[in-house]
């Protein structure tokens, strides 16, 4: 088949909206505004001619395209072309493409028409209006494709260079929904050119108007072909001449209600480009960097090292929160295997398959452990992490962690060793309790209020089992905990926990790390251990009860205690700590605040409150779309769209 040239298109897939506000009675001043935000206009000044084409169906698209002979011509231009229109405008975004035209494929059989405006209005004609407006029409039974080409003026012997020769072309066709007679195709089609030469005319006597064009005429629009020639001889007759436009009579400006994608937007960006590969052994790549609404060559890294202050990823379901932390890990175990990973996973069924090089332990199950006694070297630290625990957990504020330390003072005393299950221990404290030399009265009291919130919270017998100790020793540290020691990565799945039974396990957690990771005395300040927390709220959540006396105060303020250590000293131990969360406003404080790195992707209200002050910002926060977040660290303030998910097959590890 016949090649007869290339056509180019750079299709626009967003933009945001560019206009002139009428806040100058200033003409000359004006009218520049206007040719500096309207699209009708020539970049290159070399007499080529542009054009653009809408296609408005179901969907709206926007196309500017040129033709050539030559295929590397094509794609220069279009591809020049789409540079400019970067710079011009900020937000848009496109890709080229070329196609060839075949010489048999431009025998196209189907209606042309073409819509002739005055060229001398003194107003601005609202083509592109009626055009948006025409793909927002409910009720429109017709698709339309929108040909407007245009040249810089070059066939006057002294032409106005603000002047183009302007044409448009219209072809309309019935709507897949809709099954209308011929008849009413007709009288639909002179419907629709009516309305788009509407509010063109200068009355009274120069009007705008359609004329239908034969079919053959499909191949000069493909070919842009449209436009008389300069004649050698003098200036063509006027009856030979096109029509002219100046770009400001047209509203070629980009409006508020474009129907494509707006891009967010962040006015006080700071990025710092380290010149860092996304390869590099000791930063992990989390997405590209955005700049005014486009995504741009700089790429987002975080070094490895620099987790020890901690980074939250905040975002609603399904916007690509955990896409990214799944990548992140799979990063750090691919170029730092050293490094122990601790996932705790409090309500995503199925996190495992995400995960499949870590070693999963379930509750309930004989394989998870977590020992009621804090394994420690230091006897009264076990006692009293232990004790505090419990007392936190039950919501004794005041008389729990005495009972609890003096039980365990007593049995270590007399036996050299605790009990081996949480229940015999509880035994042992009632049994403390009855010993004591308080009024009866307030001895049942206390006896009563302790059996009652013992029995709400450890009622499971899984639970329970869960917690006794590994082989009768105290001291013996559980084997998920032991490998994330040793570099492993753990995944602890307590999707089957209750609420409370997950802020038990949890607090036991924070009290083992505390406990059993010693601070790095040469203050490396190397990455060692990741504590990874989905739906972190289970356990770091701000309490709905505020009463300081409620057990569930007692508890978030224990809570908030211990991890505020764990925090003080994680830069010290080597420990990073990530915390996931649809909904960080029910987070402690101190977990939004700790973390020098943040990455929103979109929240709710009030979530899109907490992180800035300007009310535009908050706005974006809350519709950005999936896969773009906004990251906030100590140096840096940018957009980004994350990368693609490029985890590794376990097999690999």
């Amino acid at each position: 088949m016949e090649i007869i040239g290339y056509r180019s298109k750079i299709s626009i897939t967003q933009v945001l909206p560019c206009g002139v506000e009428d806040l100058t009675r200033d003409h000359e001043k004006k009218v520049k505004m206007l040719m500096e935000t309207s699209w009708l206009y020539d970049p290159f000044g070399d007499n080529l001619t542009y054009g653009v084409e809408f296609k408005v169906g179901k969907c709206f698209s926007w196309e500017f395209f040129f033709f050539s002979k030559d295929i590397c011509v094509a794609e220069e231009l279009a591809g020049a072309l789409l540079y400019n229109l970067q710079g011009r405008y900020n937000g848009l975004d496109g890709y080229v493409s070329v196609d060839p035209l075949y010489l048999e494929f431009l025998k196209i059989d189907r209606n042309l028409y073409e819509l002739i405006l005055p060229s001398n209005s003194p107003i601005q004609l609202p083509l592109f209006r009626k055009i948006i407006n025409y793909y927002k029409t409910p009720q429109r039974k017709l698709n339309a494709t929108i040909f407007i080409l245009w040249k810089r003026d070059n066939l006057h012997i002294n032409p106005d260079p603000l002047k183009f020769m302007f044409r448009i072309f219209i072809t309309l066709s019935p709507n897949s929904e809709s099954s209308i007679s011929f008849r009413e195709s007709e009288i639909n089609f002179n419907t629709v050119l009516r309305y788009f030469i509407s509010d063109m005319s200068i009355p009274p006597y120069i009007k705008a108007r359609y004329a239908e064009l034969s079919p053959d005429y499909w191949e000069n629009i493909l070919t842009s072909d449209v436009f008389p020639e300069r004649s050698l001889h003098g200036q063509l007759p006027s009856e030979l001449m096109p029509n002219f436009l100046d770009p400001s009579i047209v509203d070629f400006n980009i409006p508020d209600d474009m129907p494509l994608m707006k891009p967010p937007v962040l006015d006080n960006r700071n990025t710092i480009n380290l010149g860092v590969s996304k390869n590099d052994p000791n930063y992990v790549y989390i997405g590209d960097k955005m700049n005014k609404g486009v995504l741009s060559t700089e790429i987002g890294l975080i070094e490895i090292n620099s987790l020890t202050t901690h980074l939250n990823i905040f975002g609603k379901t399904g916007t690509g929160k955990s896409t990214l932390i799944k990548m992140i890990l799979h990063q750090i175990i691919s170029k730092r295997p050293d490094i122990g990973i601790l996932i705790v996973n409090f309500a995503k069924p199925y996190l495992e398959d995400d995960y499949p090089m870590a070693e999963v332990y379930k509750f309930p199950s004989k394989k998870f452990r977590m020992p009621y006694i804090t394994p420690s070297e230091r006897t009264m630290i076990s006692i009293k992490k232990t004790s505090n625990v419990f007392a936190s957990c039950l919501g004794l504020k005041y008389i729990g962690p005495t009972i609890f330390s003096e039980t365990l003072r007593v049995c270590y005393s007399k036996f050299r060793k605790f009990p081996d299950n949480v229940k015999d221990f509880f035994d042992c404290v009632d049994e403390n309790m009855k010993a004591k030399s308080w009024e009866p009265e307030y001895k049942q009291h206390v006896r009563a209020m302790f059996k009652r919130r013992i029995n709400e919270l450890f009622y499971r017998d899984d639970l329970m089992a869960t917690l006794n100790l590994i082989d009768g020793e105290w001291n013996n540290i559980p084997e998920w905990f032991k490998k994330w020691l040793e570099g492993g990565t753990v995944l602890l799945d307590l999707t089957n926990c209750l609420e409370e039974e997950q802020h038990l396990i949890g607090m036991m957690i924070l009290n083992m790390i505390d406990v059993l990771i010693s601070i790095d005395r040469e203050k490396s300040n190397i990455l060692k251990y990741i504590l990874m927390l989905d739906e972190a709220h289970r356990l770091l959540g701000e309490p709905n009860d505020r009463h300081p006396e409620s057990p569930e105060f007692i508890m978030k303020n224990k809570t908030n205690s211990s991890f505020s250590k764990i925090i003080n000293e994680s830069r010290s131990k080597g420990l990073g700590i990530i915390i996931a969360e649809q909904n960080p406003h029910l987070l402690l404080a101190l977990a939004i605040d700790s973390a020098r790195k943040k990455i929103l992707f979109q929240l709710g209200y009030p979530s899109n409150q907490i992180f800035t002050g300007s009310i535009k910002e908050r706005e974006m926060l809350l519709t950005l779309k999936g896969r773009y977040a906004l990251v906030m660290t100590n140096t840096e303030r940018y957009l980004m769209r994350t990368a693609e998910d490029i985890t590794v097959k376990s097999s690999e590890f």
